[in-house]
């Protein structure tokens, strides 16, 4: 019998990379849905280069590069 490991929420944590892309076009309009989506792509692209694009983490990518590009956006 296999018995299933306790599921464990991981907190991602946020590198270099990913803040000074975030810190670097906080200062630019998000403009258009467009301009917003092309902000977020980068974002979450850089947080999946950083665990080496290991496993299936599009969407938690995608909605943590979301919050991070809105929170800079919101807050300056």
């Amino acid at each position: 019998m296999t018995q299933k490991k306790p599921s464990v929420k991981r907190r991602a944590i946020v590198r270099k990379p990913v803040m000074q892309f975030v810190a670097a076009h906080h200062e630019s309009p998000l403009g258009d849905s467009a301009g917003r989506q092309r902000k977020i792509e980068e974002a979450a692209y850089l947080i999946a280069e950083q665990r080496d694009f290991q496993g299936d983490h599009a969407f938690d990518d995608w909605l943590q590069a979301e919050a991070l590009i809105d929170a800079r956006h919101l807050n300056h």
